[in-house]
């Protein structure tokens, strides 16, 4: 068996901003541990000689986050479109491996399993060669810790993946020589303990944030491994472990609630003060240091910039309470302005099923080598949900006044410096569709209304029904839009933009009402856009007020803080299972979860065929 050639180049500036990757490494381990003949093997004779050596194998375990298989498509649809938070997607034909997802009609065979089975192996590969190798180096003690904690890290988030989405598992700790290949599964328990072991291991001897140099932001930190095991912890039912973890990290001071929700996922809110932990990504012009996780969910269409994948559904839509900023950052919508400030207006795509887009996975157009090198980081662990696993756990132990502080710690952070709301979310509209579009002067306020509340009442607002339409053969026209509200003054006030609108409302008494002069526009299909002007009364609110409940409506408020301030990010569908509600949330949605089998996915087809596994329940 021949070594892996370990190439890197020297870091760029840029490229220290991430961690420092090993670009151009040769694959570690194998297609599949079980079954295939490892293409290379690590030796200490032919690598482990140095401590940059021993970095550069700890680089390669990080550098599986990135991977097609841990943090791209099939991994997406196994934690975001299996769930009520999003919908498959793209256009009806395109990857019905992912519509059997989205329906809960997947059977063994179905790629996503053996996508991810495949790539979180091999990041447990290469962690296992580097834990095993990185001791025998001569190099500083300290350091040298400290890389095999990271590893250790890694491993236990790799092998969490896995136990939450097929149970227990294959448990390798170590590089396997040929004839022990073929494994049998351990105990989901077992699995667990190593994952335990490994981040009390990983605690003792990493540093805080504020101990890493600059050049290695984003490693692994006592603070996201202290995290992690909390998020474990509150898997597994300890709750007490989960509070001591989650509540290390609130004492060390090292994390904050970043003050406007709506940055933390922009580039400039990459390691943030929430940021726990975060998959280092960046879009060099020789590429790379990217990844397609944002390209899978970007807009479909103009601007072109993804596959429109993992659409935000309208269920996780409509669950929003009245004006809660977060609908805004979350959720990417047709003649929306692209938050990278290109002054550039989503079109809708009439080919596609659900003409909406996940915010917080944005990437910009002008990416270097295009969206499949986006250069957006992977938010893992931010500090919003270790406050919110404390909450819970607090909650659990009978420690509800705790409970409640977390949770509003984060409402607070949401509502930013704002206290009212006229419970809808104003957006601001693109002028060029003001003026060419729907042929509106170009004084006319800015402010618009696409949901302003049920399908009910006078003040009910428009952008519910989209048509595509064309001005000739060759210009698309954004959409035509059938009925949009235009919010022109408020209790006589005149507004022009989302923010006026926002000052005005902030001196209004909850529950008293509001006179809006609306400009109502419809374009009727064949017809000219018309306008009527709308006088309409809407009642004051307090956004997101702290919540004072207790007993089991505090803990369905920590759940739904839960998913609106994590929506879109990978953890609804497991957090679902967690709490024993999959079956009823999907049964609402007219999925039929089956109960005994759905908490888990299947074995993938081939493990089972040619490595012997035992199927999980209900698949075979």
């Amino acid at each position: 068996m021949k070594s892996i050639d370990f190439r890197s180049r020297p870091l760029s500036r840029a490229t220290r901003r991430v961690l420092p990757l090993v670009l151009g490494i040769g694959v570690l381990g194998c297609d599949s541990f079980l079954n295939t003949e490892p293409k290379a093997e690590l030796t200490t004779a032919d690598f482990f000689e140095t401590a940059d050596q021993a970095v550069q194998a700890t680089n390669a375990t990080y550098n599986m986050l990135r991977a097609w298989g841990v943090h791209v498509f099939a991994w997406i649809g196994m934690t975001d479109i299996v769930s009520d938070d999003a919908t498959k997607g793209s256009t009806p034909a395109d990857a019905s491996f992912l519509l059997d997802l989205d329906n809960l009609t997947f059977d063994p065979g179905n790629i996503a399993f053996n996508d991810t089975w495949t790539a979180y192996y091999q990041g447990i590969y290469r962690a296992n060669v580097a834990i095993a190798n990185i001791p025998n180096v001569e190099m500083d003690e300290a350091l040298k810790a400290r890389l095999i904690g990271e590893n250790k890290f890694l491993r236990a988030y790799y092998y969490f993946f896995l136990v939450r989405a097929f149970g227990g598992v294959p448990l390798i700790t170590k590089p396997l020589p040929a004839e022990e290949f073929e494994q049998t599964r351990a105990s989901a328990d077992e699995v667990y303990a190593l994952i335990e072991q490994d981040l009390l291991d990983a605690i003792a001897v990493l540093p805080q944030r504020s101990e890493y140099a600059s050049e290695d932001l984003g490693r692994a930190t006592k603070g996201a491994a202290q995290a992690l095991l909390a998020r474990v912890y509150l898997f597994r039912g300890d709750f007490q472990g989960a509070y001591d973890q989650a509540t290390a990290v609130i004492n060390s001071t090292e994390y904050g609630l970043s003050a406007d929700f709506g940055t933390i996922f922009t580039e400039q809110g990459e390691n943030g003060p929430g940021s726990v932990f975060e998959v280092q990504t960046v879009a060099l012009e020789e590429g790379g240091g990217g990844s397609q996780y944002a390209q899978v969910q970007g807009v479909r269409g103009t601007p072109n910039i993804g596959w429109g994948f993992n659409t935000p559904s309208p269920d996780l839509e409509a669950s929003f309470e009245p004006g809660d900023p977060r609908l805004q950052a979350t959720i990417l919508y047709p003649w929306e302005l692209l938050p990278d400030g290109s002054n550039q207006v989503v079109y809708l795509n009439p080919s596609m099923q659900n003409n909406r887009y996940n915010q917080k996975a944005f990437t910009s157009p002008n990416t270097p080598g295009g969206s499949g090198n986006s250069g957006v980081d992977i938010r893992r662990i931010r500090y919003a949900d270790v406050l919110l696993i404390a909450a819970e756990a607090a909650y659990r132990l009978g420690n509800e006044g705790d409970a409640r502080m977390y949770l509003n710690r984060v409402r607070e952070r949401a509502r930013g410096d704002r206290t009212m709301t006229l419970g809808f979310t104003p957006d601001l509209l693109d002028t060029r569709i003001a003026v060419d579009v729907l042929g509106l002067d170009p004084s006319t306020s800015r402010a618009f209304v696409r949901f302003v509340g049920p399908e009910t009442d006078a003040y009910e607002a428009g952008l519910r029904s989209f048509a595509s339409s064309r001005d000739d053969e060759i210009t698309p026209i954004p959409i035509r839009v059938e009925s949009l509200d235009i919010i022109e003054a408020v209790d006589g006030t005149p507004v022009t933009t989302p923010e006026e609108l926002f000052d005005v409302i902030e001196s209004k008494t909850p529950g008293a009402g509001v006179v809006l002069d609306v400009l109502r526009v419809s374009h009727p299909e064949g017809g000219a856009p018309t306008t009527q002007s709308l006088s309409v009364t809407v009642p004051a609110q307090r956004l997101l007020p702290d919540v004072t409940a207790g007993g089991e409506a505090l803990l369905e408020a920590i759940w739904r803080e839960r998913r609106h301030e994590l929506a879109m990010e990978q953890h609804r569908w497991f957090d679902l299972v967690r709490q024993g509600r999959a079956a009823e949330v999907m049964s609402a949605l007219g999925k039929t979860f089956v109960t005994g089998k759905h908490e888990l996915y299947p074995i993938p087809a081939g493990e089972v065929a040619v490595a012997g596994l035992q199927q999980n329940p209900g698949y075979n």
